[in-house]
């Protein structure tokens, strides 16, 4: 609309660089019919934590924490749980959720319950699945975990994913809140709402090297049954997690953006310890924290 309101030709485009995006299509198409713009691909989870850096003016090295539903990784992957030290120029990714496969791709997104039992295949066997007393396995005939099982073993139509917003999906599953969502967020919501301040527990985890390891949660979560006992468990885990990496890099500011972090919960408790530790931090406040503040992120990188 302003290229044809204003009829100019502009010098420089920034996108993503998921390439079945409309704006990154648009951008390829403004570069073929005029060969001369500068095209500036910025990945999208280093977009979220610069879209914090603009609204703050920070120019310098940060921690970044960019949890939400999917973004194209770097390495080919579905991006989502992503840590990293980021400056205006540059960035260095150091930390993930351990890859887990989306069974159907995007129909995962709609069925948390996919998502769920792909956590379950990546640990148990498909007998041990098939003899869990679980509310994933019931939301499933037997055939249909026979042939996802299958899938998830041939990685047919089963990408790889490191997304948190997937992650809520499958706790939604697990606790038998949502196993099919009607709009993205949907589980977010729902875990929030059953989310009870009295319980302190968490799950637990590794980190092994850059892979945030998720499994000793999901054999945790298997033999829970209450929803907000999951629920409250599941968010202090993503608090325990972002607290334990941040305090390896004390020497840095630490910032999150993304979808995940309008859980109004998880973000007062975030705050809550930052304040207690006495630690400089910085969230979206003005610029969404979702995909909508993403173009100021990309705005704001400084190209080389």
């Amino acid at each position: 609309n302003f290229l044809n309101f204003y009829d100019f030709v502009p010098e420089i485009i920034v996108c993503d660089k998921h390439t079945k995006y409309e704006s990154t299509k648009y951008a390829f198409k403004l570069l073929q019919d005029n060969p001369n713009i500068k095209l500036i691909q910025v990945q999208h989870h280093y977009a979220h934590i610069l879209s914090v850096m603009a609204e703050n003016a920070l120019e310098d090295e940060v921690l970044g924490f960019a949890f939400d539903g999917t973004g194209y990784g770097d390495d080919g992957n579905i991006w989502g749980g992503e840590v990293f030290i980021a400056s205006r120029k540059e960035y260095t990714r150091i930390n993930h959720i351990k890859y887990f496969r989306l069974l159907g791709g995007e129909m995962a997104i709609k069925e948390p319950k996919r998502v769920a039992l792909s956590l379950l295949f990546d640990i148990f066997t498909l007998d041990e699945i098939l003899a869990l007393d679980s509310f994933v396995v019931k939301a499933f005939s037997k055939e249909e975990i026979k042939t996802l099982y299958t899938m998830w073993q041939k990685g047919l139509n089963a990408p790889f994913c490191s997304s948190i917003g997937r992650l809520f999906d499958a706790i939604s599953s697990f606790a038998n809140i949502l196993h099919t969502q009607t709009f993205e967020g949907e589980t977010g919501l729902l875990i929030e709402e059953n989310y009870d301040n009295s319980i302190k527990d968490s799950y637990d985890y590794k980190i092994v090297d850059e892979n945030i390891d998720i499994t000793p949660m999901i054999r945790q979560i298997v033999k829970d049954k209450d929803k907000k006992v999951i629920s409250s468990k599941f968010i202090n885990t993503l608090v325990n997690i972002i607290i334990e990496i941040s305090n390896k890099h004390k020497n840095l500011p630490v910032v999150f953006s993304g979808g995940v972090f309008q859980n109004k919960t998880l973000l007062e408790l975030l705050i809550k310890k930052f304040k207690e530790q006495g630690r400089v931090f910085y969230f979206n406040i003005d610029v969404p924290t979702n995909d909508e503040g993403i173009s100021i992120g990309q705005l704001y990188y400084q190209y080389q």
